[in-house]
């Protein structure tokens, strides 16, 4: 009988261990994605940011400013990391201070890393309780578009191989910036 109790008693500890770990790999999981939405925000308010410039150029008819603006943001480094502190912040993470957010190396984009503010919680493994997940994500910004051609006022892109035409002074024209840009996690 005293056998079978100190068997039990050890697959009750290695079942707690287990879920130990689950619990790790979720909190992990939970670091990784707030990581990657941050990074992917912070790319993404970079961009919308250029809104104005893009379309002061695009109403100007200013092709060497156009130029520019699809193949070297402006930095925008206070917006990027305000956006990316939010959405860190939704999914319960923190950027991790003082550089947990800044411009990516040798890339358009952001590097964000985070925090959990939640741990991996107690369980039979000491020190679990106050273990938080961190994680690191990097998001760019990448072109779709070249310029093509300019006819009055309308201005010709290659987009993903594709001819398009855009005419700012036309009646209901709206610019969106994701026509011009993709913006992804960097691999």
């Amino acid at each position: 009988m005293g056998i079978y109790i100190v068997a039990m008693a050890a697959l009750f500890f290695l079942g707690f261990a287990f879920f130990a770990v689950g619990q790790a790999a979720v909190v992990r999981n939970s670091a990784q994605t707030a990581a990657d939405s941050a990074a992917l925000a912070a790319a993404r308010a970079d961009r919308d940011a250029a809104h104005d410039a893009f379309l002061s150029a695009l109403r100007s008819g200013d092709l060497v400013q156009l130029g520019l603006l699809l193949q070297n943001l402006g930095q925008h480094d206070a917006e990027a990391c305000a956006a990316a502190s939010a959405y860190a912040g939704e999914n319960n993470a923190a950027v991790d201070a003082p550089d947990g957010c800044g411009r990516a190396s040798g890339l358009q984009g952001y590097t964000v890393s985070v925090t959990t503010l939640g741990t991996v919680g107690t369980s039979v493994i000491d020190g679990t309780e106050a273990k938080h997940a961190k994680a690191t994500a990097t998001a760019v910004v990448e072109p779709r578009c070249g310029l093509g051609d300019k006819d009055g006022n309308a201005i010709g892109f290659i987009c993903n191989g594709d001819h398009v035409t855009v005419d700012p002074t036309a009646g209901g024209f709206v610019l969106d910036l994701s026509t011009f840009y993709t913006v992804h996690l960097s691999k």
